[in-house]
């Protein structure tokens, strides 16, 4: 039954992927056609629908009156994104290029809000005000972050296999309705395992779950292994992993709750900022990071996943 339960996951995981990107294409063509070129904005857009699985998740979860599922998800996410994803992708290639536009200040910025979780829920309690305080960071760090980043290119390449204004229409449209569809069922899946094997719902959403959200980094980092491109688009797992901290926010402000047992959840948010601050020195140390480097993440990811394995 478990199996199978993972299997569903699984399906629906891809369903969640593959309707994300029909609404980053639609999205993408509506900003191009509107010529969109400021930075802030091309940021607001991209960012967002590239996060729609993560927010779709986050209200389904909110909904049912089980936000540790999301909390699970969005933390997860993030240690999977900086540790497995670009570890792994660092120690396959040898070594992976940084070079998108980010300066060492701008991925300084970008790892202490991912690290900012941490902070806020190190009590075991998120309230309101802290979770409008991590979203007021991230809308801090959009007005630092350098302005010079390729956010045209990445508009025309999500664009490009898009041929007219009602095909976008269509692709936004069925795209929006796989994901409330996916996201509805993946939640409802997470919480009966919860229930059937007395797992927190943090638990199932720190690691079942995060792997469906984060399909398309994943899609991402194999499809440059498999091309063998050290370039890989360093900028958007970065954001993906940033942007998680304001949907943690937002889950603050419109449900607050409690950890029941956050000392145990302390062990979870020291690696979240440990891996944030090693990503952060790997990074910025000489503009990549090398495989022995790569090894080190990948190796923090598996002690993460050993760890939480114990305590189940």
């Amino acid at each position: 039954m478990v199996f199978q339960n993972i299997i569903y996951l699984m399906g629906l995981g891809i369903i969640l992927a593959v309707s994300a990107n029909w609404v980053v294409k639609s999205t993408a063509y509506f900003s191009k056609r509107l010529h969109v070129q400021s930075f802030l904005l091309g940021f607001l857009i991209l960012g967002f629908a590239t996060t729609i699985p993560e927010m779709f998740v986050a209200y389904q979860a909110v909904r049912d009156g089980v936000p540790q599922l999301s909390v699970g998800n969005l933390l997860g996410g993030s240690i999977l994104l900086l540790s497995f994803i670009m570890g792994g992708s660092a120690l396959f290639l040898r070594r992976i290029i940084l070079d998108h536009g980010m300066t060492t200040r701008d991925i300084g910025l970008s790892t202490l809000v991912v690290a900012m979780p941490a902070v806020v829920l190190w009590d075991g309690r998120l309230t309101r005000f802290e979770g409008i305080i991590l979203i007021l960071v991230y809308i801090i760090h959009i007005g630092f972050i350098n302005r010079e980043q390729h956010f045209i290119d990445r508009v025309e390449h999500h664009a490009k296999n898009v041929k007219h204004s009602f095909h976008a229409l269509m692709l936004g449209m069925g795209g929006l309705v796989g994901l409330a569809f996916s996201s509805r069922f993946i939640v409802t899946i997470g919480e009966g395992l919860a229930r059937q094997y007395s797992i927190s719902p943090f638990v199932i959403g720190l690691f079942l779950i995060t792997f469906g959200t984060n399909l398309p980094e994943l899609t991402l980092a194999v499809e440059a292994i498999i091309k063998k491109k050290r370039d890989i688009a360093f900028g958007d797992v970065l954001g993906s992993a940033v942007i998680n901290t304001p949907i943690l926010g937002v889950i603050c402000v419109f449900a607050p709750f409690s950890v029941p047992d956050h000392l145990r959840m302390r062990a979870t948010l020291i690696l979240l900022a440990g891996t944030a601050l090693f990503f952060w020195w790997a990074a910025s140390s000489k503009r990549d990071i090398t495989r022995r480097e790569g090894i080190v993440l990948f190796i923090l990811y598996f002690l993460f996943v050993a760890f939480e394995m114990m305590k189940i």
